[in-house]
């Protein structure tokens, strides 16, 4: 993580950004602090931030208090917003023969106007947390870009995922696709990321997985669509 200059009403400010320089937005707020070498944040909507020249500037270099997304945190299984009749739902999983070896990915995603979309799909070699990182960046990557704002509560049993993305923890591997899933949301501001626990009986759950297993054992990819009977907002 780091740092990037933005004006901010009549005065420059220090932002939270990715390594892109795309400031970080949690729940519709971005961490701000006003002078180098700060120990307090502030919270701020993006749309009052003006980008201005500057380098990106690492939390080494920056100096000041650690920020709260560096605190490790436990992955939460329930929502802070309650699922409505207008909230998208969605499971993924992933599957890997070996590990490293060859490996799929499920998403399962629920529409609130009856559409469910099953996603099974092979990406080849790779390590079964690369099957789950990647399996959460494709369910990101089928939202439409009029659903960018819409509520969605997206599960996945991969409490590794949820640590590297929401929890705080330090990645030293597959940071290419964390950060490429961290960017992606910072332009969906009301996805949840929660945890599920896996082989329990949860249905969503179970039909990731077996979408995420149907692709490595055929090796090939398929998308499905099909409607409920009845739309609703199914509970987790």
């Amino acid at each position: 993580m780091a740092w990037k200059q933005f004006q901010f009403k009549d005065q420059t400010v220090f932002v939270r950004v990715l390594a892109s320089g795309k400031p970080i937005v949690h729940r519709g707020r971005v961490e701000m602090r006003y002078r180098l070498g700060a120990t307090k944040s502030y919270r701020a909507a993006p749309d009052n931030l003006i980008e201005v020249d500057g380098e990106i500037i690492p939390d080494e270099a920056f100096g000041g208090a650690p920020t709260p997304a560096a605190v490790t945190q436990a992955p939460r299984e329930t929502p802070v917003r309650e699922a409505s009749a207008a909230t998208i739902i969605i499971h993924t999983d992933g599957a890997c023969s070996g590990n490293p070896g060859p490996a799929g990915i499920g998403v399962l995603l629920e529409r609130p106007d009856g559409e469910v979309i099953e996603h099974s799909e092979f990406i080849g070699e790779g390590t079964n947390n690369i099957a789950e990182l990647t399996a959460i960046l494709r369910a990101l990557e089928m939202l439409k870009p009029e659903e960018h704002a819409t509520h969605v509560l997206l599960y996945t049993d991969s409490a590794w995922s949820l640590g590297v993305l929401v929890g705080g923890w330090k990645a030293k591997v597959n940071v290419e696709l964390i950060t490429a899933i961290k960017e992606r949301m910072t332009s969906m501001p009301e996805v949840e990321l929660l945890k599920v626990k896996g082989h329990a009986g949860n249905t969503g759950n179970e039909e990731a997985d077996a979408l995420a297993t149907m692709a490595v054992r055929r090796e090939s990819s398929t998308t499905r669509t099909r409607r409920r009977s009845k739309p609703s907002a199914p509970a987790p």
